[in-house]
């Protein structure tokens, strides 16, 4: 018999229904993502790129949950990152919704200390080598507040970083300033202590949240950790030249993994 009116719209809608059930439950427990607007995490990640997140390494908490749906407390299936990985967590800060990449430093019980740029943890200084300066083109979000201009560029100063598993990873430290120390503080039970890894231009768990910061981070906002750059732009597109939108990708970045 040939389907009714009626009958086509009640199919129309419940294929409607399941693609968006089917469309939460990926986004809110396998994979989520989220656009880079400033240069907390320079170099890895840049302004324009586009960043997709695994959400079960960590576990889930009703904050991955897209809409924030308060269906349970606490975690589910919880695990701690390793020292180093670059995680995405929602913002501790009072009426923050938005999303925040960063890099986890300190764990649960590590005791965590800065001198002069150098990150301390339980007394043992990081490793940290001077690898040479980087050229960042001037971008939306990359405005060179702490370094010098060099026509249409910033230079930076960049180290490479090694954590006590023996991994390494690249930051940038390029002026002093107040945040180059920070005094010894152990991680309470359920934080942890993330910095970016663009040093002097990085408000994270350095500065407490009444001042603007992120402090000590719950391990019930951890979303999940990055994994791959699916799209990067330049952020200089203009809506009324549709040319700009292919010349303004940036193909190099396209399919970079995140360590």
């Amino acid at each position: 018999m040939p389907a009714t009116p009626a009958r086509s719209r009640f199919a129309t809608l419940r294929l409607v229904a399941i693609l968006f059930v089917a469309g939460w439950l990926v986004r809110s427990f396998a994979v989520g993502g989220m656009g880079i607007h400033d240069g907390a995490m320079l170099p890895q990640l840049r302004p324009g790129d586009a960043l997709l997140v695994a959400k079960w390494p960590y576990g889930w908490s009703r904050y991955g949950l897209i809409g924030g749906a308060p269906l349970f407390k606490g975690r589910w299936w919880s695990r701690d990152p390793v020292r180093g990985d670059v995680v995405m967590i929602r913002d501790v800060r009072p009426n923050g919704s938005r999303n925040v990449v960063m890099r986890v430093i300190g764990l649960p019980g590590d005791r965590v200390a800065m001198r002069a740029g150098t990150v301390t943890l339980d007394g043992r200084p990081l490793p940290r080598i001077r690898i040479g300066d980087v050229l960042i083109p001037i971008r939306p979000g990359t405005p060179c507040r702490v370094v010098r201009h060099e026509g249409r560029e910033c230079r930076y100063r960049r180290f490479t970083e090694t954590m006590p598993d023996g991994t390494s990873h690249a930051v940038f430290d390029s002026a002093p300033g107040p945040s180059d120390d920070f005094t010894a503080r152990t991680v309470p039970p359920a934080t942890l202590f993330l910095l970016g890894d663009n040093r002097d231009d990085s408000i994270d768990s350095r500065i407490d949240p009444d001042a603007g910061g992120l402090g000590m981070v719950p391990t019930d906002r951890l979303l999940g950790r990055a994994t791959i750059l699916p799209w990067s732009t330049d952020r200089s597109a203009r809506l009324t030249s549709p040319k700009s939108w292919w010349t303004t990708i940036q193909w190099s970045r396209i399919g970079l993994g995140v360590d």
